[in-house]
């Protein structure tokens, strides 16, 4: 039991990281588009490549 507890704690801690490193890129990302004041498909765009370039090519979108 304390193994499977350690490894669901594991888990969890990995999960935090990788949402924690996601939420800083969506957040220099989100500036950069507002500051360049993209709208529409130009923003989905510039969303796609921060996304990929970041290697989170599973938050990619396809439009709006």
């Amino acid at each position: 039991m304390k193994q499977e507890l350690q490894q669901i704690a594991d888990h969890l801690e990995r999960i935090n990281r990788d949402l924690h490193s996601e939420s800083e890129v969506w957040d220099a990302e989100l500036r950069d588009r507002q500051a360049k004041h993209l709208e529409g498909e130009a923003a989905i765009k510039h969303y796609n490549e921060w996304m990929k370039a970041a290697g989170m090519e599973h938050l990619m979108t396809t439009s709006i």
